[in-house]
């Protein structure tokens, strides 16, 4: 895909999809925290309907909010329905995954860990939004469900049953980028398929003159809770691209995992602010021993484990994919993050074209020289906006970074560039 194009992808569908996603969670924080803080009707109600009542206070006065049943002759004539900040925010989700990623499977790949094409890793990273979906909903739909808790854990033990296979052949930042489209999608689906579902039974219940049925009520609330619990995980994985450090980790399933479940002990924490006495100091003993358990698998030798047609271990290709992700260099250089710089996958071995017309063998002369000189060879199309690694990495650390350079190529590539 074009350049320009991408970048124009990247900014437009970027920048609605960050804007859609603070509406739709905004609203389901908001929302469930009205729920949860709503105030049942006292003895001296009369009124049958009313289910609660809360005030807020905000903007200079009070608002007075009232949940209660609605009746065939009571339909509001304003009736404001919650859904499209979802579907613009999986959809721009969609197209961001697809322009930026799935046009090149190789982005998606950790090609220190597996052979599998391209082309197999993008139909693997959609299986897993499909597929995953309906994994969750099967679940929840089964007798299971009707055991939340037991649902819940078979639920998050599926998610990290895929997370484990996912980090098998996928790169840290897709790594972490799947398991959010995952999640993402689980909402998203929650919210076309049960929530707008059962909202739209009921309306044409009412509509039709039959009475308020409240199991359609009930089957939009439960999943809207799953979305809620959901929120936290999902704005991390959203914006996992900004630490390296975490999704480079050799150990990163598991501290995705520790992630995961301790944003959602938080958000469950401020759920029982008001009936449990101790939720605030809980809250920091949840971050501190997340922190704790996430700093061990950070100093954790690698774990060894490869799939069966993973590429040989070099520990040299092992220590330059870690150098890559954590100094920054995927950011810039990976093709789909951002492309502020040229791909260096499949790169060596080819010849470059520079600003100034010449043509350039990529060896490893020319990569460390790169590195330590990044102006001495400013490719066409791309600024010099590399900041020189001199100082910063040593000969040893630089010639890893090569070794993992070298490896993202087809070894044929490279034994051409040899000879």
């Amino acid at each position: 895909m074009d350049i320009a194009w991408v970048e124009w992808i990247n900014v437009l569908f970027r920048f609605t999809h960050v804007l859609a996603g603070i509406m739709w969670i905004g609203n389901s924080l908001l929302f469930t925290w009205m729920e949860l803080n709503l105030i049942p009707p006292g003895k001296k109600d009369k009124d049958p309907d009313l289910l609660g009542t809360l005030d807020m206070l905000h903007g200079g006065g009070v608002f007075h909010m009232e949940k209660r049943v609605m009746h065939a002759d009571g339909i509001p004539e304003r009736l404001h329905w919650f859904k499209w900040q979802s579907y613009t925010t999986w959809m721009t989700g969609f197209v961001l995954l697809s322009a930026l990623f799935w046009t090149n499977g190789s982005t998606l790949l950790d090609a220190t860990r597996t052979s599998i094409t391209p082309g197999t890793a993008v139909l693997f990273s959609l299986a897993g939004l499909v597929g995953g979906w309906l994994v969750y909903d099967g679940i929840w739909r089964s007798p299971l469900g009707r055991k939340p808790v037991l649902a819940a854990a078979v639920s998050l033990l599926a998610l990290f049953t895929a997370a484990h296979f996912y980090g098998q052949i996928f790169n840290g930042r897709a790594l972490f980028l799947q398991i959010g489209a995952m999640m993402g999608t689980f909402m998203s689906a929650n919210v076309f398929v049960h929530i707008m579902g059962n909202q739209h039974k009921f309306m044409r219940s009412l509509r039709s003159g039959m009475p308020y049925d409240p199991k359609f009520g009930k089957n939009a609330k439960s999943r809207s809770m799953h979305n809620h619990y959901m929120t936290f995980p999902v704005i991390f994985l959203m914006l996992s691209a900004h630490f390296p450090r975490l999704y480079a980790a050799d150990w990163n399933v598991p501290i995705l995992v520790v992630v995961v479940l301790a944003l959602m002990t938080v958000k469950h924490l401020m759920n029982s602010r008001y009936h449990f006495k101790y939720w605030l100091l809980w809250i920091f003993a949840t971050v501190a021993m997340a922190a704790h358990l996430i700093g061990i698998f950070l100093h954790l030798p690698p774990p060894g484990v490869l799939m069966a047609n993973a590429a040989p271990q070099d520990p040299a290709v092992i220590a330059g994919r870690t150098l890559f992700q954590t100094q920054t260099c995927a950011t810039c250089h990976m093709e789909g993050s951002v492309q502020l710089a040229p791909s260096l996958h499949g790169i060596y071995g080819t010849e470059q074209e520079l600003a100034d017309g010449s043509r350039i063998l990529v060896d490893d002369h020319y990569l460390r020289t790169s590195i330590l000189t990044p102006e001495a060879h400013i490719v066409k199309g791309y600024a010099p906006a590399m900041p020189s690694f001199a100082g910063r990495l040593n000969d040893e650390q630089i010639s890893d970074l090569i070794a993992y350079i070298r490896s993202l190529s087809p070894p044929r590539e490279a034994g051409a560039a040899a000879h």
